[in-house]
């Protein structure tokens, strides 16, 4: 899996621009739901 920051800085070379706050806040929160899921299957 990937890290957060580089998720962070992989989305930001796509847009051409700097993440806004919103945009960091929304990518946390997916990463956070994935994680959180991966660690469930596996404890399945």
């Amino acid at each position: 899996m990937e890290s957060f920051l580089q998720i962070c800085e992989d989305t930001t070379n796509s847009l051409g621009r700097q993440l806004e706050a919103k945009e960091e806040q929304f990518l946390q929160w997916v990463y956070d739901r994935y994680a959180a899921e991966q660690k469930e299957i596996i404890n399945n």
